[in-house]
C-alpha cells in the first residue's frame, strides 16, 4: 500500500492486510513520488537464526551485521526459539519483518506485534531523515499544534479531552501518543501517523507545532515555561529512543537540539476540568479569543 506518513512517501507491505489496510487507509497517497521508505512483513512457519557478525545482545534480542551490509535483529521466547526478526539497511529505508507464523503470547496478538514493529521502523526512519516521535497526546486548534506528553497514565489523553469538550470541532486530536515531528526549513510541523498506542486515535494531518506542555497531576491549575535545562531533561525522557544504533542515537540528540531551539516547552500542573485547558491558553496563546 503506497501511503505519505509525515510527509514520507512510503510502501508498506503488510502481513495481515484486512486489519491494516483499514489502518492505513487515510494516509494513501494518489502521486507519483519514489517511496523513500519500504516495510515489508511476513510470516514464515519457522525463522531460522541468521549468520552475521554479533553487534550486541540485549536482553532476549540479538543483533548482528549481515554479510550483505544490513542488519538484523531478532528476539527468542522462552524456549529459545526466534519469533521475531527485523532485517534493514543503515538508513532504516528498506524493513523486512519476519514474525514466526501462529506465535503464541499473553498479551499481544500478531496483529499487535506487526503494529508495534511496523511503528518502530516507521520512527527510526524518520529519525535518520532528522525528525522524532513523541511520546505525547497532541492536537491541533485554530491552526496551532500542541503536544501533552507525561509519562503513561499522568492524563495526556484526558486532557486533549477536556479541549474538545471546551472547544468542539475546533479540536482536532493529530495523534494520541505518538505523534510524529518534522521540520520544514526551519519551521517544526506535528504530523498525525497510523501508529498511535492502544487507542488508534489518529487523523492524517500537518499542523505547526507551538508548543510541548508536560503534565502533572495537581488540584489546582498552574503553567510555566521550563528553563532550557528542565526542557531538555523532560523533552529527552519522552523521545523515542534508539537504544540499538548509536548513529541513530546522535541524530536524535541533534533533533532534540534542534526542537528546544525552536519551541517552547512548559510544565502544567493541573486537575481534570476545562479551566485546565483554559490556563494553558492564557499563557501560551493570550491572543486567541475563549
Amino acid at each position: 500500500m503506497d501511503v505519505c506518513v509525515a510527509g514520507m512517501p512510503m510502501c508498506i507491505d503488510s502481513a495481515q492486510t484486512e486489519w491494516f489496510d483499514s489502518l492505513y487507509r487515510p494516509y494513501l497517497r494518489q502521486d507519483d513520488r519514489a517511496s523513500v521508505m519500504n516495510i515489508r512483513t511476513v510470516m514464515p512457519d519457522e525463522i531460522v537464526r541468521p549468520e552475521g557478525e554479533v553487534v550486541q545482545s540485549i536482553k532476549s534480542a540479538t543483533i548482528l551485521k549481515l554479510a550483505d551490509g544490513r542488519h538484523c535483529r531478532y528476539s527468542r521466547n522462552l524456549n529459545g526459539d526466534i519469533f521475531l526478526a527485523t532485517y534493514y539497511n543503515d538508513d532504516y529505508s528498506d524493513i523486512e519483518i519476519h514474525m514466526r507464523r501462529g506465535m503464541h503470547h499473553p498479551q499481544f496478538t500478531p496483529e499487535s506485534w506487526e503494529y508495534s514493529l511496523t511503528g518502530f521502523s516507521f520512527q527510526d526512519r524518520l529519525t535518520a531523515l532528522g525528525g522524532g516521535v513523541l511520546h505525547a497526546s497532541s492536537l491541533a486548534w485554530r491552526g496551532h499544534g500542541i503536544a501533552f506528553s507525561a509519562n503513561s497514565g499522568t492524563g495526556k489523553s484526558t486532557h486533549v479531552g477536556l479541549w474538545q469538550q471546551r472547544f468542539g470541532d475546533e479540536v482536532t486530536v493529530v495523534n494520541d501518543d505518538k505523534p510524529a515531528i518534522i521540520f520544514e526549513g526551519d519551521k517544526p510541523l506535528l504530523c498525525g501517523t497510523p501508529w498511535s498506542g492502544k487507542s488508534q486515535i489518529n487523523t492524517n494531518v500537518m499542523v505547526p507545532l507551538d508548543a510541548i506542555v508536560f503534565i502533572e497531576r495537581g488540584e489546582k491549575n498552574s503553567i510555566r515555561r521550563l528553563d532550557p535545562l528542565k526542557s531538555y531533561f523532560y523533552l529527552t525522557s519522552q523521545l523515542a529512543r534508539p537504544y540499538y544504533d548509536i548513529n541513530l542515537g546522535e541524530k536524535l540528540v541533534e533533533f532534540g537540539e534542534r526542537l528546544l531551539a525552536t519551541v517552547p516547552i512548559y510544565c502544567l500542573t493541573c486537575n481534570i476540568s476545562t479551566e485546565a485547558v483554559e490556563t494553558v491558553v492564557k499563557e501560551i496563546f493570550p491572543e486567541e479569543e475563549m
